[in-house]
């Protein structure tokens, strides 16, 4: 999935906070912006078994 809202890629060096944006440049420092959606889940995920033990264990 890939969201249309970007976040500036040099917020935490030219910013207080995080600066989104649509565009390809940042509005404020006019520097590059990136994708800010999470990375998508992957059914092939190696360390998934690992996290669903440890979420299970702390639960319990």
């Amino acid at each position: 999935m890939k969201s249309d809202i970007r976040v500036c890629a040099n917020w935490e060096t030219a910013h207080d906070r995080p600066v989104y944006a649509l565009d390809d440049r940042c509005p404020e420092c006019g520097g590059p912006t990136e994708n800010s959606a999470p990375a998508p889940f992957g059914p092939e995920d190696p360390y998934g078994e690992y996290r669903r033990r440890a979420r299970r264990r702390d639960s319990a």
